[in-house]
């Protein structure tokens, strides 16, 4: 095979980079909430451009256009960065960032137009792409333990591209001279460090596609199991979360409390169903503000709320309670000109089937509370 047949063939990767990151703006596009995939496509584009650039480079023009296509390398390198750290919560520190840019360009200029030095080019690039995926390693490894199985492969993945980013100047420090390359884009180091590229980008990249299949997937249930309104499970979701928390500790001991907002008719004839809303999400604020980690807190529909409290005994579960009750009775309302006040209804569940009853009785004990004057708690027949 020629020279010319090999560029050619080289561009083979540069292109599966492109094609990589127009499939990740596609699917930014139809998922618009999933922004760190629009950083992630620029990313891999840039990194596809300069790499294709690259490959038709004699060692002459690859010194011409140092600073602008390492420029392509540093800042799609930072785009990856900065969307692995969207996606974890924060961002890629865009000032260090451009002070890694700036100090690496100025030494690819030097290295070029006054002092040409292709091996220190390779090393001084490579050292600044490093620090650029440095800047949001951390994330990586301190939330490595607690992640599900996708974001410890990404993790691992993202991980191992740093590794191998910063282990590549060192080995080209130590096993190599200034007089080893030749063409650069000729030589056996071209060809490995492109294989090493693709592999390591088409490995994160389908950690990636995988994780935002899952992503999909739990936004989907997370609609199917949740009240659009207050964001709490609905009927069906705390079913299926009650279900699997009594079979996963049979030997523990559950109380159910349901809830009614006393009066809510009075408050959607009198100030319309807007205000009614309102009224629904601070109740359920006050919920989820007084329970514990752990407990389920479902909105069953209209006025009504159910909680399930796990591990305690009549007397602690009586206080959450009274908490709830207190902290609803104590809210204020703007669009309003009435107290609100909530009646409760307690029960124990005492076996792991016994969840529908365990709701009866405590909707009984909700009766018993309403007609003994409402907003208080009821925990007996």
């Amino acid at each position: 095979m020629n020279y010319q047949n090999i560029q050619l063939f080289v561009l083979i990767i540069p292109a599966s980079l492109l094609l990589l990151g127009i499939a990740f703006i596609i699917c930014q596009l139809i998922l618009r909430e999933q922004t760190f995939l629009a950083w992630v496509a620029n990313g891999y584009i840039l990194t596809a451009l300069a790499l294709a650039a690259q490959s038709l480079m004699s060692n002459q023009q690859l010194s011409h256009w140092a600073v602008i296509t390492g420029t392509f390398y540093l800042f799609g390198i930072w785009s990856i960065a900065h969307g692995m750290a969207l996606r974890k919560g924060s961002h890629a520190h865009p000032m260090m960032g451009v002070l890694i840019g700036l100090i690496t360009l100025s030494l690819l200029f030097y290295f070029s137009w006054i002092a040409e030095n292709l091996w220190l080019r390779i090393i001084i690039l490579s050292l600044g792409m490093g620090a650029m995926q440095l800047l949001v390693a951390k994330h990586f490894l301190t939330q490595y333990p607690d992640g599900d199985m996708f974001d410890r492969a990404l993790s691992i993945a993202y991980i191992s591209i740093i590794i191998y980013t910063l282990v590549r100047p060192i080995v080209i420090f130590f096993f190599s001279s200034p007089d080893n390359f030749g063409e650069l884009t000729k030589s056996n180091y071209w060809l490995l460090m492109l294989s090493a590229s693709i592999l390591l980008s088409l490995w994160l990249a389908l950690v990636i596609f995988a994780i935002t299949v899952r992503d999909i997937v739990l936004k989907l249930n997370d609609e199917r199991y949740r009240d659009p309104l207050t964001h709490l499970l609905n009927r069906r979701g705390f079913f299926e979360e009650a279900k699997k928390l009594l079979g996963s500790h049979t030997d523990s001991y559950y109380f159910l409390l349901t809830c009614d907002i006393d009066h809510f008719k009075h408050v959607n004839d009198n100030w319309g169903h807007l205000a009614g809303d309102k009224v629904l999400q601070a109740v359920s604020k006050a919920i989820v503000k007084n329970v514990r980690k752990g407990d389920l807190v479902a909105r069953f529909g209209g006025e009504e709320f159910v909680v399930f409290l796990r591990g305690m005994d009549i007397a602690d579960a009586r206080k959450i309670a009274e908490r709830i009750r207190e902290e609803i009775e104590q809210t204020t309302f703007n669009s309003i000109s009435t107290r609100v006040t909530a009646s409760f209804g307690l029960a124990d569940i005492a076996a792991s089937d016994d969840l529908v009853s365990a709701i009866g009785r405590a909707d009984a004990r909700l009766y018993n509370a309403k007609q003994n004057g409402r907003n208080q708690v009821c925990w007996n027949e």
